[in-house]
This record gives structure tokens, sequence and C-alpha cells, in this order.
């Protein structure tokens, strides 16, 4: 039982990958300003109402992965039509999170290093991480998450001095257009990327417990991630909407006596390791996906892809503003029909089919 993954690792892995996604919260405050902590909730509700969906489908076909579940629902011509969307989603996924590091090493960190040194070597870190294999990734999310906990807490106490609640006001001041917006937003991009581990499923012990450990992950990551949008706004004020990276500038104002100082750095090691954690995750369900379509094992594709990761996170945007208005305006849209529509979907034509094969039994017994 040691070769697979238990529910409480998977459980911390999913909450490791949605708290990478904290580089996202300054688009957030793009839409709902001191207010964004209002859609991360309404985010999180309708993130725990479409896990639903995963879970159903996990549960209909127990031990298989989202590519195998796709193809036996739709059938295998259509079916790899289909999977090849997700192939591509998850590509997608990879090399927009890697451009994200490669964005923040070389803003905030590095500031004379090439792009490219910084992906490529990031990259091939991932790469190492993914022949392992997705229980020794779950390992890996499970010490990133308490560590990620721990340092928030530490923070947002060290913070207590600069914190003024007031600034979370007024509240509820906004056009209904921009709650839903900035919900959607929180919706496709930080949570219910976790659709990504639906890939995990055969490496787990008990594949029936999956959708319950991503619900329980997707709850720790929900609350540390409205942590950090309160303590921002709280800490910032009206800054937080023209900060390039909200929660880095405030773990900077952190001072204590002088001896505490420059925390920052603390905070790019951990933001680094997780997004180092969810890249391995997203790169592992691309290659598992193609794998599963082929036939082959999944570690023959990891250096072809790795090579197109980088390719991609280098040449998609030429600018970081680009992305950023990428993300502001279209990255929710195209997230969604991988991840709620197909879904969706692919349950629905499994019920049917379902139905269409009990019927003639309902028949039979009706007729005797």
């Amino acid at each position: 039982m040691f070769n697979k993954i238990s529910a409480k690792q998977l459980k911390y892995a999913v909450s490791a990958f949605i708290m990478a996604s904290s580089l996202l919260t300054s688009h957030l405050y793009f839409f709902t300003e001191n207010e964004s902590w209002l859609s991360v909730l309404l985010g999180f509700v309708a993130s725990f109402i479409m896990i639903g969906i995963y879970s159903a489908l996990s549960k209909r076909y127990p031990g298989k992965n989202l590519i195998d579940i796709t193809t036996a629902v739709f059938g295998r011509v259509l079916g790899t039509g289909i999977s090849l969307f997700y192939v591509f989603y998850f590509l997608s996924l990879s090399y927009l999170n890697t451009r994200n590091l490669g964005d923040f090493i070389k803003g905030s960190v590095l500031l004379n290093t090439p792009m490219t040194i910084i992906l490529v070597f990031f990259v091939l870190i991932c790469a190492m991480a993914v022949r392992k294999g997705p229980v020794v990734m779950s390992r890996y999310g499970l010490l990133a998450s308490v560590i990620c906990i721990a340092a928030i807490l530490i923070n947002s106490l060290l913070l207590l001095n600069m914190t003024e609640p007031h600034n979370l006001l007024p509240a509820f001041n906004l056009p209904l257009q921009k709650y839903l917006i900035g919900s959607h937003f929180v919706t496709m991009l930080p949570f219910c990327e976790i659709m990504s581990f639906m890939m995990f499923i055969p490496d787990m012990q008990k594949p029936e417990g999956f959708g319950r450990a991503m619900r329980s992950g997707l709850c720790i990551g929900a609350a540390v991630l409205v942590t950090i949008v309160l303590r921002d706004i709280m800490v910032l004020g009206q800054h937080v909407v023209i900060s390039a990276l909200p929660p880095y500038s405030t773990t900077r104002m952190i001072d204590v006596g002088d001896i505490l100082t420059r925390l920052e750095i603390v905070y790019a090691v951990i933001l680094i390791s997780l997004l180092f954690f969810k890249v391995s995750v997203v790169y592992y369900a691309t290659v598992s996906s193609v794998g599963s379509l082929l036939g082959k094992s999944y570690r023959l594709f990891i250096f072809i892809f790795g090579a197109l990761i980088v390719l991609y996170a280098e040449a998609s945007f030429p600018a970081s503003s680009e992305h950023t208005e990428w993300l502001m305006t279209a990255a929710a849209t195209y997230s969604s029909f991988m991840l709620l529509i197909l879904p969706l979907l692919t349950l629905i034509v499994s019920w049917i089919r379902g139905s269409l094969k009990n019927k003639p039994e309902s028949y039979q017994e009706a007729a005797t």
C-alpha cells in the first residue's frame, strides 16, 4: 500500500496546488478590489459544487483516469478526439504556470538572468519529479502544504500591528456583474484546475475516496487563499489594486526590531516550491494523458513535452503585460469549456448510456 496515494496525501496535494495560485490574486483585485475576499468565497462554493461532477465520474468508472473515462463514455474515436482537448489544456496549464514562475523570478528575484535559462532549469527539475510518478509527487504536496500554511500564519501574526480592518469597507458596494466576474475568475483558474488530479486516480489506494479528498483539499486551499486576500487588503488598503504581487509586497513590510526583515525571500522560496509542485502535477497530467491515448508509458514523453513547455512558455506572450491581459479577459472563459462543459457533458452521456443499457433488463423483468 506504500506505493499508492492515500486520501490524506491527495487532500494535502490538492491544497498545495491551490495555494500555488496566490500569484493570481493580483488579477482578482482588478475586478472586486477590497471585496475580493467575497469573490474567493463565492468561487469556493461554485467549485465545491463542480467537484461533484468529477467525483461522480470517478465513482461511475472506479480506478480509471480522466482519459480512460472519456474513452469509455464516448467510444474510441470520439473519445480520443475529446481527450485531445484535455491534452492541450493540461499542456497549456503547464506552460502558462511555468511562464508565471518565469515572470516572478525575472521580475522580483533574478532580475538580470535570461528568461530562457530560468525556464529550462525549472522544467528540468519538474521533469525529474514527473519521472518519480504521482505517488512521490503527492508526498511533496503534503510537505509544501504544511510549510506554506505555517509561513502564512506566522507572517499574518507579524503583520498584526499594520492591519487595518476598516480597509475592508465599504462592503457590498460594487455592481453585481463584478462579483460574478470575480467569482468566475477564481472558480476556473485557481480552484477547478484541480481536475488535473483525475489523472492520479489509478494510483490511489482507495479510488472511491477521490471525491472526498478533493473536497477536503479544496476547503483547505480556499481557507488559505481567503486568509491571504483578507490580510493583504487589511495591510495594503487601496494599494492592493495597483500592486503587481500583493502577497510579496505585504511580506516585504515585515520589520520586527530590525531583526526580522526581508522575509519576502522566504515567501519567494515557498512560492517557487509551490509552483514547482503545481507545474509538476499538470506536467504529469499532460504526459500521462498522451500515454493513455497511445497505450505507452508516460515516461517516453517527458522530455519531448518538457521542450514544448519551455518553448511555449517563452513564445506564447512576448511581454508579461500581454500575459496579464489574457488572464483577466479570456483565461476563465477558456477554462470553463474544459473544466465545466466537457466533464458535465461526459457525465450526462454516461447517465444516458447507463439508462439505455439497463432498459432491456427492466423490460425483461416486466415481461416475466
